[in-house]
């Protein structure tokens, strides 16, 4: 019987043939490579991480396209007796006799995890109906949360829609996500008493998302006019967007309350601008009433989708924008299984087809340091940035991506998967970069967190912090097991390094980064680390009995006491002992064992592409809209540049920008 391996997700299938799609990640038939006989040597892409059975290494990677030369061969794995569960929406696998309630990556529920021995198609009775059409008013790519906002809106304007969609499973990126949309001024917090406002939201925007032009004197606070019109619009059509969709039946929205009974934080509630606003992140609330994630939110598009008879094509991957000789955009050419079509547009496209986080070349080219994976999709390539750019639009924040910490191991073992860590549990932890010293406050967001990665060192020509080291001991491993990087069982145990001493940790970390060596350029550990991490470990136990971090100011800020703070995975452990004292900080134990985890920046996606307008129509370099061409989500130039607002930061502008695309193009 012959074996045949999914590249995306990795998935074996044992028949004389390939299945016509992967059953767990939707991957088409010529997605999947033959195995060789059993007993042949491993090859591991030193650039994507995709495993390869073999006598040698194949002459191309089937995922990033690079030589054989870039592969290096793996040595003998454990075998493994605990039963592999794979999580069908963002990738992760997990080792146990059971599968988890929850995948601890992207909080899909247990219906959708599933069982590699035995894989079978998990029903979609949400799933809409395609078409055989090709030709409507408004044609959609994607079906993101961007995608579907648009597509909602066209249709309730009285437009035809067509929806379409590269992969085989529908919800792009935004069903991987926690789910969460950042909407200023919303009806949550009108109903508390919480004084949001235009003119406080847009100035924390401006703010945060342009530090170095910033300067509440000037004429659109200093800004570019164009970048000012982008988060003027989304300030003035994000809390209708979202009354919009609400008001159809789409979803109902549900406040976000932390665990202390309090409405969240925007991720740099400390700035001035801010002036302490809580409340402007959202949820989908679920079938319980409580909080629903990135699931729940796409399954609510799709029920509402097929309801109302708006199609959607999956394994329909858009090629080339089509324009007439007025300058005007009238169609796709799509690859599709029964080879190519045209779609055409009566009125507009709009895109909504995610950035370019697997994209190998893109990332290299655009990307402002080394980054490891991301948590979008696979599909997400950035294939509106070429089709656009053919047609003259004009491009911008290409070097812009919504970023995180990620589980480096893990990346390696599953490039495809979300590895992403988005908070770091724990009190008594730190991390450490080549040199053993610390270089962030480990509590902050993960998008301002995943930048410190990107330090440049002038004299010695590297980037000191590519790599970051989380330390910790024994007590915090054991009681936040189960928040990414913690475990002692299971799959993700084997990405802890464990050392009974700190010199013993040390040059375990060490040894491991040795046979890494393939996928981390000429990062090595300097020879002061082991003496480094003693002295960091010193000055931070000392902070820790104070209370007070002077070198990063941990816990200083409520984001870091609130979001960066999760209790402990067991619900009977009383943490923390005193709400009187700075909790992010817990002195490490003075005796072992010392675990540490490997981290890397990753991105949830990039977030650079064509240039919009306010009304989400895509620009030419002469900032002219192109006609019948708009843009929103994660394929465009964000409008929030490289800042992450709050919680929901990515998905509240897509909606909103979708919607606006919709609107616009309908009339």
């Amino acid at each position: 019987m012959k074996k045949w391996k999914c590249t995306v997700c990795g998935y074996i299938h044992q028949g004389d043939e390939p299945p016509e799609e992967c059953p767990v990640c939707k991957a088409p038939k010529e997605k999947f490579v033959l195995l060789e006989e059993e007993n042949v040597s491993k090859w591991r892409c030193g650039v994507c991480g995709y495993t390869y059975e073999g006598e040698a290494p194949p002459e191309e990677c089937p995922v990033c396209g690079v030589t054989a030369d870039k592969f290096v061969k793996v040595e003998a794995e454990v075998r493994i007796d605990e039963k592999l569960w794979q999580c069908t929406v963002c990738l992760y696998i997990h080792e146990g006799a059971e599968p988890p309630m929850f995948c601890p990556r992207c909080w899909a529920p247990q219906d959708l995890i599933m069982d590699m021995s035995n894989p079978k198609p998990i029903p979609d009775q949400n799933r809409p109906d395609s078409t055989d059409e090709t030709e409507a008013d408004i044609l959609v790519v994607g079906t993101g949360a961007a995608a579907f906002a648009a597509a909602i809106t066209a249709a309730n304007e009285g437009k035809s829609v067509i929806m379409l969609e590269k992969s085989g499973v529908i919800g792009g990126t935004t069903r991987r996500s926690g789910g969460g949309f950042w909407i200023p001024m919303n009806r949550h917090q009108k109903a508390k008493g919480i004084d949001d406002n235009k003119e406080d939201a847009i100035k924390y925007m401006c703010r945060q998302s342009y530090p170095q032009l910033y300067n509440k004197d000037l004429e659109f606070y200093g800004l570019p006019e164009n970048e000012y019109k982008l988060i003027e619009a989304f300030c003035d059509n994000a809390n209708i967007t979202v009354d919009f969709l609400e008001g159809l039946g789409v979803f109902e929205t549900i406040e976000d309350i932390n665990w202390l009974g309090k409405n969240q934080v925007d991720y740099q509630s400390n700035l001035e601008e801010n002036k302490g606003i809580r409340g402007r992140i959202l949820f989908t609330k679920n079938e319980q009433g409580l909080v629903g994630y990135g699931v729940v939110l796409m399954e609510s598009f799709k029920k509402y989708a097929k309801k109302h008879g708006i199609p959607v094509n999956t394994h329909h991957e858009v090629t080339k924008i089509l324009r007439n000789d007025q300058g005007r955009v009238y169609g796709l050419e799509v690859k599709t299984r029964a080879g190519m079509k045209t779609f055409q547009a009566r009125k507009a496209v709009i895109f909504g087809s995610g950035g370019y986080t697997h994209n190998e070349e893109l990332m290299r080219n655009f990307q402002r340091g080394p980054i490891y994976g991301g948590c979008a999709t696979p599909e997400c390539t950035g294939d509106f940035i070429p089709m656009a750019a053919q047609i003259g639009a004009k491009l911008g924040n290409m070097q812009g991506a919504f970023r995180a910490q990620c589980l480096f191991e893990s990346k390696l073992a599953n490039p495809n998967a979300a590895n992403n860590c988005f908070f770091i549990p724990g009190d008594a932890m730190f991390q450490v970069n080549k040199y053993g010293k610390r270089v962030v406050n480990e509590k902050r967001n993960y998008n301002d967190r995943g930048m410190a990665h990107f330090a440049w060192d002038p004299n010695k020509g590297e980037w000191p912090n590519q790599l970051l080291f989380l330390i910790a001991d024994k007590r915090t491993v054991e009681l936040w097991e189960g928040f990414p990087p913690y475990a002692t069982t299971g799959g993700d145990a084997k990405y802890l390094i464990k050392g009974d001493s700190l010199d013993e940790l040390a040059d375990n970390i060490k040894k491991r980064l040795d046979k890494l060596a393939a996928h981390i350029g000429s990062y090595r550990l300097d020879e002061s680390f082991a003496d480094g991490l003693k002295e960091t470990f010193k000055r931070f136990n000392e902070f820790a009995k104070t209370g007070k971090d002077l070198d990063f100011h941990r816990g200083d800020y409520e984001y870091d006491l609130e979001w960066g703070s999760p209790k402990p995975a067991n619900p009977s452990v009383e943490w923390p002992e005193s709400m009187d004292k700075n909790y992010t900080l817990h002195p490490l134990s003075e005796e072992g064992p010392y675990f540490a985890a490997i981290l890397g920046s990753s991105t949830l996606d990039t977030n650079g592409g064509p240039v919009v307008n306010e009304n989400a129509q895509v620009l030419d370099w002469d900032n002219k809209p192109i006609d019948g061409l708009y843009g929103a989500g994660n394929c465009i130039a964000a409008p929030s540049a490289n800042a992450y607002w709050g919680g929901g930061g990515t998905i509240g502008p897509a909606m909103t920008f979708g919607y606006l695309a919709a609107k616009h193009a309908s009339k």
